[in-house]
């Protein structure tokens, strides 16, 4: 076992500082504004497993999850991931909003990353795109989920303003926010993305910023620039050192920056690299957890 691994697992790095769930009794009402997604644990669903880091341990499903985050994390907000879904037939939805239920969460976003897009210069392909991204605004609905994110895409400007635009006007008309996050599109160029918001909407379509999504060179400056827009936040970590610290960049100032922009919503943490990483993600998401309320402002 190597030392990332060993001071992961045993948990040394990570609850020297914080025990798992002890974010959430000092300050309990900022528990409201802490969410989590199921990227992080991408690894424990079949759809998503590494063939590199198998998981030997208790597997996960969508309709796991509300359960399973409220016992282990106390936590009742979740965020899912299209690639997470077994299914978008009805009886399945219905399924899936039940375990919501029954565990007393609900449910914040859906990442929408399916096969589709906006920017397309094929008439017929951007035609499915929308169709695609709308079929998702309906399950969105019978799942009560306040929102989800589309991506514009890559392609001419004009084609994703326009299809975001028809998207976005669905989408207020079902009663769900549109989301557009710095997603590895047209929209990694923060002018760009500003300008889809303005003229798809602006109403009912809001900013997502990620904070793991820009190169290390741009991240603050570009997320300055977005945050003012911002109705929901992904509070991404990347990778973390034998010690625990997160790389390569200030998890803490993200979020404090966010807050120092007025951002009063949700946090939605999760982890991503393009690397899989030998570690254990429930310490991973204890730490999120914690450096995420630690710097929420109390007023």
């Amino acid at each position: 076992m190597n030392r990332r691994r060993f001071l992961f697992s045993s948990g040394l790095a990570l609850t020297v500082s914080l025990a798992p769930r002890a974010f959430a009794h000092p300050h309990l009402k900022h528990r409201d504004r802490l969410a989590m997604g199921t990227v992080i644990f991408r690894h424990r669903f079949a759809q998503t497993a590494s063939a590199k880091l198998p998981y030997t341990g208790e597997p996960l499903t969508l309709l796991d999850v509300p359960g399973y985050y409220q016992r282990r994390f106390d936590l009742n907000q979740v965020e899912f991931w299209s690639y997470h879904f077994e299914s978008l037939d009805r009886g399945y939805l219905v399924k899936l909003r039940a375990a919501l239920d029954i565990a007393g969460s609900r449910l914040i976003n859906i990442q929408i990353d399916t096969d589709y897009n906006l920017a397309a210069e094929d008439p017929a392909r951007r035609a499915a795109s929308i169709a695609e991204v709308k079929r998702w605004i309906d399950a969105a609905v019978l799942l009560g989920s306040t929102s989800v994110r589309a991506n514009p895409g890559n392609g001419p400007i004009e084609n994703a303003i326009a299809s975001m635009r028809e998207v976005n006007t669905y989408a207020a008309d079902h009663g769900i926010v549109l989301l557009n996050e710095n997603h590895f599109g047209i929209e990694m160029d923060p002018a760009v993305h500003l300008r889809i918001r303005e003229e798809a909407g602006p109403e009912n379509l809001y900013t997502l910023p990620d904070f793991g999504n820009y190169s290390d060179d741009a991240r603050f400056d570009a997320l300055a620039k977005i945050l003012p827009y911002a109705y929901l936040i992904s509070a991404k970590a990347v990778r973390f050192d034998a010690e625990g610290n997160h790389q390569p960049y200030d998890y803490d100032r993200c979020v404090q920056m966010s807050e120092a922009a007025g951002f009063k919503g949700i946090y939605s943490v999760e982890q991503w690299d393009r690397t899989d990483h030998d570690m254990d993600y429930t310490h991973v998401a204890d730490w999120l957890l914690q450096h995420t309320a630690a710097n929420l402002r109390t007023s």
